[in-house]
Order: structure tokens, then C-alpha cells, then sequence
């Protein structure tokens, strides 16, 4: 896939690219005003909070490298048979798709596990229709292999294939074994001739090794070396790493001892309650999407490339608002408050570098709310009752569909912190980005854009619970109304 070879920024220069976008960017779009108060006039006329978003075609600030994705967890067969979840999968551009092999959700190919001979018996029917279904819809596989914890028994132990040995020194699979099984994954797609190149070795390792205990962190670097070199063996184009890369302790380890990894990951969900009583409130949230996990972005990168002389791609291999479901999932999620999360999120990603952004997950049925303490309606970014969209999916559509790998970030400006921006160029068209984050009515107007300005907008003028894009054209003199959580996409002609 040329695309995602083309994110992968090379060398020094790539480096230089990076460390320039941060700089410049933020600065002028991350350092920005206090929130302003409503001001009431002395004849009782609301005068609205003012805000200024200035945007600047001629001054480039660096290119867009990321694109977005989703996973398929235990609603993977449900986007196998419904067309219309592929369908919407599709109308958003989303170019890669993560995949477990080893949860409740059935999707296991390996049907048994013969230890002696280091060799199974498979079952690929499922996952060639997935991956068939996935490269149609315009994206590529993510295949995370193995786990140290079943969530849905609540068990701490390794997830491997039926009759797999687990070394009771290690409470891991044999080295050797492990290695084997997951060469077979490589040797399958060689076999079929389908260009599948992505892997994780084990999801979210830190379950096993902790923060950090380095006899088993050195017992999961030799599991993972022994299966990266088995399946670089037999395909040395495949691209491997884990989601724990990028935390200090295992980042210096890892440079030490570990094998080299094709890509930097992480795992951001802003957060882990499990009902109502422990959320953070909005604020909160909405103060960690910016923030959570991004900070040690550039610091990985920047100590991968002086250990081994690579600038590699950085990866969010799992997102979502809140990682929770014991009680059922956050209400939140499927509301306009996590689309904001959502929209605050991937503008980080955009002014991180990060080459791919993948959401948990892409449906959920809205049904399941009735069974749930909490009231939430899943994961999903789609209800999968009705084949319909929640707001976090029109975030994801605004962007896949209008912004580009390679596209130039120009420079935007917001004077409020209540409202984020974040502005590039797209086949000629200048598009900008606004997050408001506020439950507070504002008066928006623009600087930089001339004549008629068609816009797509989410907000809660239309209820979470029937949610629908709103989409028009207005001068770009006129004054924007933002009445609450919104996030619009404005786009115009680029003056030259």
C-alpha cells in the first residue's frame, strides 16, 4: 500500500519535519486566551463571548501524515454480513483496521496447537472474508496476536491457542512455539497472496510486566524477538511492534535488548471507570484528550531514532472515551461530548505526526443499553441496530473524507481556549477545523477566508439520540452562533 509507505517520514530529514510541526505549531495554536464569561449589558442584552479564528494559507507549518482507523472486536461479524456497516466503514475513508485473534469474540483461526511439532491445524475462512472486506472498503488489516488478559473472564493469563503449553517459569508461551504460531499468520497471507503487513505481538503487554518488573519484561522481549524473527523470515516486509513501546522504562529496555520494532504504538483511552460515580466530568476529558500519553510522543521517537539511527511511524493502535464495561460502558461515548473527545483527539494525532488513529470500535448495538447499570450503549461509533451513526463517526467522516496523507497544515489561530482549530489545504480547498468545548453560547468570526464558506457541523441542536450532519453555506463575514459542544468543518476556496 503505497499511501502508508508514504507516512513513514525517512531519516534525519523526516526528523526534522516532526520536530518542526510541534514547534511551530504549538505555540500559535495550542497557547491561546482564557475562557471568556457572558457579559450582561446595562439595557439586559446578552452580549456573547467574542471569538477570533485567524487562518493563513500563505504559511505552511507542516504536512498531514495521519490517517484513521478502526477495530472490529466482537462486532466483527456483525460487519461481515451487514453491508451497510461496510458501507458506512467505506463513505468515511478509513485505511486501516485492527483485529484481535485471540478474545471471545471466536475470531481464532488456530483450531488446535500441537506443542511436539510447533505446528496447528487452521481455520482461515473468516479471516480471509474480514480481510477481503477490509481492503474493499479502501483499508489494510492490523492483526494484534496473543494477550496476557481474557476481560471477558476477568483471568490474568496468556490467551494462546488451544493445546499451546505455557511455560510455568514464565506463565508465557515457549518461546519457540510462540514464534511458530505466529509465522504461520505470515506464511498464510504469502501463501494467498494478500499484501498483509501489520502486527502486534501480544496486546497490551503491560498487563504482564507491570510498571515495570524487569524479569518479566526480559521474559516478554525474548517471546517477542523470537517471533519477529520467525516471521521476518518469512516475510521480511512485515511491520511489528507492541502497544508498550513507547513507555520510558520499556522504550530503554527495548533498545537494549529487543529486537527492532517497524512502528511506535500506544493505547489512549482518557479514561478507566467502571459507572457513574467515578467518571471525570467533561472537563476533565476533554483537558486529557489533548494532553494523555501525547506528551511522550516526540520524546519515543526522538530516543528510538538516536538508539537506531530510524524516525518511526507512531501508531494510537486503540481509542476510545472511556475503557470501561463491567457495568455497561460511559452513556458519553455515543454523545456529542465524545465527539469533541474524538475531534480533539485525531488534531493532536494531526499535529503529532502520527501516521494512524484507530478507534474502539466501529458498532455496538444501541439494545444492549437495556441490559446495562450504567445505560451506555457500547463501544460502537455506529449503532449497529440500525445501521445508523453516533456523532463520533462524523468526526471521523469529516476528516477521512477531506484530509489527505501529505496534505499541507497551515496556520490557524483560535483567541479563546474554548475553541480549538486546525486548518489545511485539500485539493485546493482550505479546510478548518473547529472544536468548541464548552456548554456556553459564543459568537464566532473569521479572519483569512473569503467569500462563500460551505460547512458540515455537529452539535447538540440535534439530539445525541437521533444524531444528523448539518451542512449549508454562510458568507465569511458572518458571525458563527455556538450554543454548546460542536465541532464544524469549514471549507473554502484557498485565495492565491
Amino acid at each position: 500500500m503505497a499511501g502508508l509507505k508514504a507516512r513513514v517520514l525517512p531519516g534525519w530529514a523526516g526528523l526534522q519535519i516532526v520536530f518542526a510541526l510541534v514547534l511551530l505549531v504549538a505555540p500559535r495554536t495550542l497557547a491561546s486566551t482564557s475562557s471568556q464569561t457572558t457579559i450582561v449589558s446595562s439595557s439586559g442584552v446578552i452580549d456573547y463571548p467574542r471569538i477570533e479564528v485567524t487562518v493563513n494559507a500563505s504559511t505552511t507549518i507542516g504536512l498531514n501524515n495521519l490517517s484513521l482507523g478502526f477495530m472490529l472486536d466482537g462486532d466483527w461479524k456483525a460487519w461481515l454480513r451487514d453491508s451497510a456497516l461496510r458501507e458506512c466503514a467505506s463513505n468515511a475513508s478509513f485505511k486501516i483496521v485492527r483485529l484481535f485473534d485471540w478474545k471471545w469474540s471466536d475470531l481464532r483461526p488456530c483450531i488446535s496447537w500441537n506443542e511436539s511439532t510447533m505446528s496447528g491445524a487452521f481455520n482461515w475462512s473468516n479471516i480471509d472474508l474480514l480481510v477481503q472486506g477490509i481492503f474493499g472498503i479502501g483499508a489494510e488489516p492490523l492483526f494484534c496476536l496473543g494477550a496476557f488478559s481474557d476481560f471477558s473472564t476477568g483471568e490474568r493469563a496468556f490467551c494462546a491457542p488451544p493445546g499451546m503449553s505455557i511455560n510455568p517459569g514464565t506463565s508465557l508461551p515457549y518461546p519457540a512455539s510462540w514464534a511458530a504460531y505466529c509465522a504461520e499468520w505470515v506464511k498464510h497471507f504469502k501463501s494467498t497472496g494478500v499484501p498483509a503487513r501489520f502486527y502486534e505481538i501480544v496486546n497490551e503487554p503491560y498487563f504482564y510486566f507491570g510498571w515495570v518488573d524487569y524479569v518479566k519484561l526480559d521474559n516478554y522481549v525474548k517471546l517477542w524477538n523470537a517471533a519477529a524473527r520467525k516471521m521476518r523470515e518469512v516475510n521480511s516486509n512485515v511491520m511489528l511492534s507492541h502497544d508498550a513501546i513507547m513507555f520510558d522504562q520499556v522504550m530503554d529496555y527495548w533498545t537494549k535488548y529487543g529486537d527492532s520494532v517497524d512502528f511506535l504504538a500506544f493505547h489512549k483511552y482518557d479514561c478507566y471507570a467502571t459507572d457513574g460515580s467515578e467518571y471525570l466530568d467533561n472537563a476533565a476529558m476533554l483537558a486529557r484528550a489533548e494532553s494523555r500519553y501525547f506528551d511522550f510522543v516526540d520524546r519515543a521517537r526522538l530516543k528510538w531514532f538516536n538508539s537506531r539511527g530510524k524516525l518511526l511511524p507512531v501508531i494510537n493502535s486503540e481509542s476510545g472515551f472511556n475503557s470501561a464495561f463491567q457495568n455497561g460502558t460511559d452513556p458519553r461515548t455515543t454523545q456529542m461530548i465524545s465527539a469533541v473527545w474524538t475531534a480533539l483527539v485525531l488534531r493532536m494525532g494531526v499535529l503529532k505526526g502520527l501516521s494512524d488513529n484507530i478507534y474502539y470500535t466501529f458498532s455496538s448495538p444501541a439494545s444492549i443499553c437495556q441490559n446495562s447499570a450504567t445505560g451506555g450503549y457500547g463501544f460502537g461509533m455506529v449503532n449497529s441496530d440500525d445501521d445508523k451513526p453516533w456523532y463520533p463517526y462524523y468526526v471521523q467522516w469529516m476528516l477521512g473524507n477531506n484530509m489527505q496523507v501529505g496534505d499541507p497544515i497551515v496556520y490557524s489561530n483560535s483567541s479563546s481556549n474554548d475553541l480549538r482549530s486546525l486548518a489545511w489545504i485539500h485539493n485546493k480547498t482550505m479546510n478548518v477545523l473547529l472544536i468548541y468545548k464548552i456548554e456556553q453560547e459564543s459568537k464566532i468570526t473569521l479572519q483569512g477566508l473569503q467569500g462563500a464558506v460551505n460547512f458540515q457541523r455537529i452539535d447538540e441542536t440535534i439530539s445525541w439520540r437521533t444524531p444528523d450532519l448539518q451542512t449549508g453555506i454562510i458568507d465569511s463575514k458572518a458571525t458563527l452562533s455556538m450554543s454548546g459542544y460542536t465541532v464544524a468543518l469549514l471549507q473554502a476556496s484557498v485565495q492565491t
